[in-house]
């Protein structure tokens, strides 16, 4: 065979490979395409039988009942029709449901399913809601995947069971959850329900200062006074996420005793804190620490002369004040130009 002709041959069967690689690819589009569109039609057949529930359809079980076979399905559509109803719609609904058996069979796609089949599943597991949905979240806990894990407890807390303050750092400890958005909603729903747990899982000594910041912050946000010592002797910590969460905490509490701790976090060494005291003193409406926020008017960081201009509009007559006379100081420009801008904010 000439060279010319073997060029040739191997030009030919590119060719033929890139062809088939392609028509591959498109075979490949429009058998997703066509599964996607069967399945969006699955869907909408869903909702349109959940819905001829609630008008008391006895057909509309019938249509239903197939679909338990096929539970990721029925778990997208269900997390689709939750977000329509409320109340005693919705718990018809999801009664209906549990009746037809889904419980078990998202059970069983939370263990063999594909990643995200896991996910849904049990995030349509706990819209369900019922005593044996709790019971099953609880064994989804046992996932070894961490997700599945995260969203098992977060259903449970979203159901009114969330773990104890302590069993959530524990789940840490062991290195069964990594702290997370969604880890820091669930302490604070977990704190929210239980401040005195909180506050006495505050006292571990195995605790992270990171780990330690998120459980500040969840009774920062729980609304109970109690929590206010602990947050003051906190805002003293050697790590500034720790002193930062807690003077935040401090600011939403928005409690009057917490006014000399905020007094100091705005001279805090650590530019975090500085900003979270402005923040705070600006939340609780503490007027009489005008005048030291407005010394941040020229602090170092612009993150913190920002929330200095911000906390001092919120502090109605005695902060516009401050601003008023910190735009007029020629000798101040960095101050003059936060002012100049806050006061603008406000109008």
């Amino acid at each position: 065979m000439s060279s010319l002709t073997l060029i040739w041959v191997i030009a030919l069967v590119l060719i033929g490979a890139a062809l088939a690689w392609m028509s591959g690819l498109i075979l490949a589009r429009l058998v997703k395409e066509t599964r996607a569109a069967d399945r969006t039609a699955d869907r909408k057949m869903i909702i349109q039988a959940l819905s001829g529930l609630l008008r008391g359809q006895a057909e509309a079980g019938d249509i239903l009942a197939p679909f338990v076979r096929r539970p990721q399905v029925l778990a997208e559509a269900v997390l689709d029709f939750q977000g329509l109803i409320r109340g005693a719609d919705q718990e018809r609904a999801m009664g209906a449901l549990r009746r037809l058996g889904l419980i078990p069979a998202l059970e069983t796609r939370i263990i063999h399913g594909s990643r995200d089949e896991r996910l849904t599943s049990v995030e349509a597991l706990a819209a369900l809601g019922g005593e044996e949905v709790k019971a099953a979240l609880r064994r989804a806990i046992r996932s070894k995947d961490p997700n599945v894990r995260m969203a098992a407890i977060k259903g449970l807390a979203d159901a009114g069971a969330p773990p104890t303050p302590s069993r959530l750092l524990d789940y840490v400890g062991t290195g069964e959850l990594t702290p997370s958005r969604v880890y820091s909603e669930v302490m604070r729903q977990a704190v929210a329900a239980a401040p005195a747990d909180g506050l006495l899982a505050l006292q571990r000594h195995d605790l992270s200062s990171l780990m330690r910041a998120v459980l500040l912050d969840a009774l920062g946000r729980s609304g109970a006074y109690e929590a206010v010592p602990a947050l003051a002797l906190a805002a003293e910590d050697p790590a500034p996420d720790v002193r930062t969460a807690a003077v935040r905490g401090l600011g939403r509490l928005q409690h009057p005793a917490a006014a000399s701790t905020l007094a100091a976090a705005l001279t805090d060494e650590a530019w975090t804190v500085r900003s979270a005291g402005a923040e705070a003193v600006g939340a609780a409406g503490l007027v009489r620490l005008a005048p030291q926020v407005a010394a941040l008017l020229d602090d170092p960081e612009w993150w913190v002369r920002f929330r200095a201009g911000d906390a001092l509009g919120k502090l109605g007559k005695a902060g516009r004040g401050q601003l008023e006379a910190a735009a007029a100081d020629g000798a101040r420009p960095v101050a003059q130009r936060a002012a100049e801008r806050a006061l603008a904010e406000i109008g």
